[in-house]
């Protein structure tokens, strides 16, 4: 029995820790559908106006978010195509459709609001740290500006808004993960301790009835044998 009460108590025991360390949550990557330059065109039934136009990993990024129809939208990606014969060597782009797409949708709120740009509407043009919410004419000089100022720059230096929120979300899952470290590991010394004292508990009083049946079954067997002395 005593046994027997100490295995039930250990597999309690080990349940419960191995409760405890497994994953609670696992979080899976959202995935976010791009296009490029030439594929915004299209979809946009926009007639390319440049030739020899190749994306190279040493031009810079303008990031796009855009509705499919959009008119401010297409009007700024007719403006980059117009430019492109002469700026194309200095830039590529990503553009998120955001009306159709709700994984895209929620990652514009989540730039504009790590930029402290708020996003009102579509397009909401990115180069940089500069942020274009909108598009009218009078922006092309300083689009312009931008592309060329950024790609001037080292690359190592350039500023890239994904790049920092993934540093930031990093450095952000490092604390959190320490926190929860410390936080986990007091829950499972609590476990382990409460277990134990359990386990002493328990055979103490497991003892203690063995000692009592023992002195049962002695005074059992005691009157069964004077019983048999009387008979004789």
């Amino acid at each position: 029995m005593k046994t027997n009460l100490k295995s039930k108590l250990m597999l309690v025991l080990i349940l419960l820790v191995g409760v405890v360390i497994l994953p609670h949550t696992i979080k899976a990557e959202t995935t976010y559908k791009t296009l490029n330059l030439k594929e915004a065109l299209a979809e946009e039934e926009i007639e390319e106006k440049f030739t020899n136009y190749k994306e190279t990993d040493d031009q810079i990024t303008v990031y796009l978010f855009r509705g499919k129809g959009c008119g401010f939208c297409r009007a700024f990606l007719e403006f980059m195509n117009s430019i492109t014969d002469e700026y194309g060597k200095y830039f590529k782009m990503v553009s998120y459709e955001v009306w159709n797409d709700s994984n895209n949708s929620a990652l514009l709120n989540e730039v504009s609001t790590f930029l402290n740009q708020p996003a009102g509407g579509v397009p909401y043009i990115i180069i940089g740290d500069k942020v274009f919410p909108g598009y009218a004419s009078q922006y092309d000089d300083g689009i312009k500006e931008a592309i060329k100022e950024l790609y001037d720059t080292k690359k190592k230096n350039r500023y890239d808004v994904f790049e920092e929120m993934q540093k930031s979300s990093n450095n952000t899952n490092a604390s959190s993960s320490l926190n929860n470290s410390s936080v986990w590991i007091i829950i499972i010394c609590n476990i382990v301790c409460t277990v134990v004292a359990c386990l002493v508990t328990m055979s103490h009083f497991n003892n203690k009835y063995n000692e009592l049946y023992e002195k049962i079954d002695q005074k059992k067997n005691y009157k069964s044998t004077e019983t048999v002395k009387s008979k004789k």
